[in-house]
């Protein structure tokens, strides 16, 4: 299941002499796809992200194939599934042999740096040893921290943490605008990895007065009152806007702009209250949940402004970059490189992506037990190991309110999403096992 493209992007990089291009992967926690302007959505603002999308290329299919931050981020990592990376829930290990994302970049003569959030070692703490870093030589990140006022946070090889001055986001940024400057006239690959706008909802005031809840107007599937989440939430995303706008300038004050292939995009969505989930935040197969944006501006390949339906998963984006950067994808790599579909440039694109929660943990643990499920362009479907759960036909029914799940009239479209998942199943050699038996073979209980 390697590479799936047309005409190679190395090639077309032998075509053109010069420098590699840069890779600046910005990606936020909890993002989901609705939440944009560019995205159809008028009361949140968010004009440098809108102006960045006019610029590039949007994936309007992107899909979160295992919506929960650990899982996703392995995946993001290697190009592999869950159970192949055997983070199959949070705070697991990414075993340090794996072939990673920025050992690739690394062996093919780039700089690779992380700031923000890992959250791929089985501990809270800042700290994360050398070699569990993955390939990243820059290394200035903390585990997992959701406290964006006081954030410990590890540099490179220091023994006590430092804290961020100001708020995370804000931080985060600066010292992301200070790798640039330093690494302009090298290929780099600089990831960074916001914890916002995950819960909790706060942001500094200059950003949570521009939006009240009395001026939100909620989804139809929403049930409840979560007006005040939202427009906190609002806030946030509003924030992250600014810093892709000092992002964006940073990278035109280098005149790199053009050499960089600038990815921002999120690990998962935010289901804030639809489908009467109250706290419940991801690990659904619901659109709020596992569909995200995706944004590639990449001036040399990408054209502007233009956007692509391509189904992209997960595990497709890491053969994707590397095929646009010209970098030979691993053999182990399980996603695809579409970068010749989503250009326009024809190859296989896939018909279907894959959704897991493998052993679902926090606030999804005592709500339901695993699930999979299948993402189409139109259709989404997921069931228990026991029994069916979903089945939405999102042409019709944007906001998945009539579940089709059982129904006479969908009986041959649900054997026919079945099938489906059943390939998914064999292909990804997921056994579908109980709760009970991965946490028998991870040793631990989850939280």
């Amino acid at each position: 299941m390697g590479g799936l493209s047309a005409l190679p992007a190395s090639q077309l990089m032998a075509e053109r002499p010069g420098r590699k291009p840069n890779v600046l992967y910005v990606f936020a926690d909890q993002l989901r796809y609705s939440a944009l302007g560019c995205i159809g959505n008028r009361q949140v603002r968010t004009p440098n992200i809108d102006k960045l999308a006019a610029q590039g290329l949007v994936f309007t299919n992107a899909i979160s194939g295992f919506p929960l931050c650990s899982p996703y981020r392995a995946m993001l990592m290697t190009g592999r599934y869950g159970q192949s990376t055997g983070l199959v829930t949070n705070d697991v290990l990414l075993p340090p042999t794996s072939d990673s994302f920025a050992n690739v970049l690394k062996r093919a003569g780039y700089q690779t740096g992380l700031i923000g959030k890992w959250h791929l070692d089985e501990h809270r703490r800042p700290f994360v040893a050398k070699d569990h870093r993955q390939g990243f030589d820059y290394w200035v990140t903390e585990n997992c921290n959701h406290n964006y006022f006081d954030t410990p946070t590890c540099f490179g090889d220091e023994t006590e943490p430092r804290r961020l001055k100001g708020y995370q986001p804000d931080a985060q940024t600066d010292l992301a605008i200070d790798y640039i400057g330093e690494h302009k006239a090298e290929p780099f690959f600089l990831c960074l990895s916001w914890s916002t706008p995950h819960n909790p909802y706060v942001a500094p005031k200059q950003w949570m007065s521009m939006y009240s809840p009395d001026g939100i107007k909620q989804r139809p599937n929403v049930e409840g009152d979560f007006r005040a989440d939202i427009a906190h939430y609002y806030a946030m995303v509003s924030n992250l806007d600014y810093c892709i706008g000092r992002l964006m300038r940073a990278l035109s004050e280098a005149e790199i702009e053009e050499d960089t292939i600038f990815v921002f995009t999120s690990d998962h969505g935010d289901v804030l209250g639809v489908h009467g989930q109250g706290s419940a935040r991801k690990q659904r197969p619901w659109e709020e949940s596992i569909h995200i944006p995706f944004i590639l501006r990449y001036p040399r390949q990408a054209p502007s402004d233009r956007k692509t339906d391509v189904l992209l998963n997960t595990v497709d984006v890491m053969p994707t970059v590397l095929g646009l950067a010209g970098v030979p994808i691993p053999s182990c790599v399980e996603g695809a490189d579409l970068s010749g579909p989503a250009l326009g440039r024809g190859g296989k694109e896939p018909e279907s992506v894959f959704l897991q929660d493998i052993l679902p943990c926090g606030e999804a643990k005592s709500v339901f037990g695993p699930w999979r499920g299948v993402r189409t362009k139109r259709y989404t479907y997921a069931r228990f190991r026991d029994k069916g759960w979903v089945l939405y036909d999102n042409s019709k029914d944007p906001y998945q309110l009539n579940n089709l799940i059982g129904k006479p009239e969908a009986s041959k479209l649900q054997a026919e999403m079945e099938n489906k998942l059943q390939a998914w199943l064999k292909r990804t050699k997921d056994d579908f096992a109980s709760a009970e038996e991965w946490e028998q073979r991870l040793g631990r209980k989850v939280r």
